[in-house]
Parts: structure tokens; C-alpha cells; sequence
């Protein structure tokens, strides 16, 4: 596993989040601001989050055991924009998917009224301090949060 492995994994899972918005909302030219990789096995984590630590620094306030979180030092550059934040899990049975791209919208309440109510694959997640809307996609489990990644950290 090396940068280009990762910066691969990272580009599929952006572009099949991007599919799962095109396929389910009017939504265009979300940027990306966060995605987490999820591992296969206990080998891919490992390489992964050796990659990881050569480009860039631990960056999680609210880390849990599922796994480390990077800011990076450079962007990986996406479909959907530079992505700063980027998180490998440790391989979790109820997680098949290949990751978790989260996407920021410019008004998450006008978003979730219109796509909450009206859409049988989004659902609510809450959180203690955010909330956020998660659509299931092909491969993917996409994200909508009403704060930020940054704002989560303050």
C-alpha cells in the first residue's frame, strides 16, 4: 500500500458517494469534507494507517476505538473537491461498505426538509453535539452533517 493505493480507495468512495447524491437528490457540486475508509481486514488497516501517518497528523477530538483520523498535510484532490480529513476504521463486520464520504450543504435545515420526509433511504443520525442525514449508496454509506468537521472540533 502506498499514497497512489490510498489516493485511489479515497477517489472510489468520493465518486460513488457523488453517484448515490446524483441517484437520490437535486443536489449538485457538493464538496467533500471528511471520509472514512473502511478496512477490509486487519492487514489493510494497518497498511493504511501507515500511509496515513507519513501524510499527515493525528486529528480527531472526539476519536473512539474505531479507528485514527489524519488532517493532512497536503489535500488529496477529488471529484468533489480537495479533502483535508480522512479517517481509517478498523474492519467492522457491520460495515461492508469501502467507506463514508461526508458532504457539506450549504443549508442543512432547508436540505433535510426537503429530503428526510420525502425519501425512503435517508435516515437520521443523532449525534450529542450535530446531527447528520446518512443515504445508503452502492458501496458507500454517504453523510450529510449539519456542522462541519472543523466545527465539530471546536
Amino acid at each position: 500500500m502506498n499514497a497512489q493505493d490510498l489516493e485511489e480507495i479515497v477517489n472510489h468512495i468520493v465518486d460513488h458517494g457523488l453517484k448515490a447524491i446524483s441517484n437520490n437528490t437535486d443536489e449538485k457540486d457538493l464538496p467533500v469534507d471528511y471520509l472514512g475508509i473502511f478496512a477490509k481486514d486487519d492487514n489493510e488497516f494497518s497498511e493504511i494507517n501507515d500511509v496515513l501517518k507519513t501524510l499527515g497528523q493525528p486529528g480527531d477530538k472526539t476519536a473512539t476505538s474505531s479507528g485514527s483520523t489524519y488532517l493532512l498535510e497536503k489535500p488529496i484532490q477529488t471529484s468533489a473537491g480537495p479533502l483535508k480529513v480522512l479517517k481509517i476504521r478498523k474492519p467492522d463486520p457491520t460495515r461492508p461498505q469501502r467507506g463514508a464520504p461526508d458532504f457539506q450543504v450549504t443549508d442543512y435545515q432547508a436540505f433535510k426538509d426537503k429530503y428526510l420526509s420525502s425519501r425512503s433511504n435517508f435516515s437520521l443520525m443523532l449525534r450529542k453535539e450535530y446531527e447528520m442525514m446518512e443515504l445508503k449508496g452502492e458501496d458507500v454509506l454517504v453523510y450529510f452533517p449539519s456542522k462541519s468537521f472543523d466545527e465539530r472540533q471546536t
